[in-house]
């Protein structure tokens, strides 16, 4: 009798643990950042002010916050390249290497387990911007876009830093939400997408997609309604 009220108990205590794990799993908060870049090509004569008023239409559409950059090159060739530049990506804390505040830079960073702060670096570039869509607790994008012209057109460079909040006390709330309005990843997608229509639509170009990664999935279900509407 005592043998089988020992062996009752130690599997009650087993499925307690179990039961908790699982529970601390879910409300572990977790932070996941990811780096993605795409690029467009955009042929075509349109004007490069028609193209930069459409990207930056695209990029309000879904971001908080939208501040360019359109640099005066005073010894600006006649003769466009032949071929686009390419943006390429710069860890901030690089440019205060030696100094006290790169020292606090990588100390804060280490501490918090992060990576460098990166920014896509855009050199000859007509234009340049960086989107901000900021969801407090949940998620937050930190978009950049240079714009390259050349002899063919126009070439579009976007690099992003994405980070998503997971688990803790409000991962189900955020599910839920996630569930009603789209998932951030979702959202992410689509601000690139609306950016490169709009481009599209006002330049009446053939934008294709050049190379990236991750690759774009999926949109939010709101999309479709936005696209059957126009």
């Amino acid at each position: 009798m005592m043998k089988k009220a020992l062996l009752a108990a130690v599997a009650l205590s087993t499925l307690a643990l179990t039961g908790c794990g699982g529970m601390n799993s879910y409300l572990a908060e977790r932070r996941e950042t990811t780096e993605m870049y795409h690029i467009f090509d955009a042929r075509g004569a349109a004007s490069v002010d028609t193209v930069i008023k459409a990207a930056t239409d695209g990029l309000t559409r879904n971001t908080n916050a939208v501040s360019t950059d359109r640099p005066l090159n005073l010894h600006a060739s006649k003769t466009l390249p032949k071929t686009p530049g390419r943006f390429d990506v710069v860890d901030v804390a690089d440019a205060f290497k030696g100094t006290g505040m790169g020292a606090m830079l990588a100390l804060s960073q280490n501490n918090a387990g992060m990576r460098g702060l990166k920014q896509a670096k855009c050199d000859g570039a007509v234009w340049t911007a960086k989107a901000v869509r900021d969801i407090t607790g949940s998620n937050r994008l930190d978009l950049y876009v240079c714009l390259y012209q050349y002899a063919g057109g126009y070439q579009l460079d976007m690099y992003a830093d994405f980070i998503k909040a997971e688990g803790g006390v409000m991962g189900f709330t955020r599910d839920i939400a996630y569930g009603i309005a789209g998932t951030p990843e979702q959202w992410v997608n689509k601000t690139i997408v609306d950016t490169v229509r709009s481009v599209e639509q006002a330049t009446h170009a053939k934008v294709t997609h050049v190379e990236g990664q991750p690759a774009i999935g999926d949109l939010p279900w709101t999309d479709k309604y936005e696209s059957a509407s126009k």
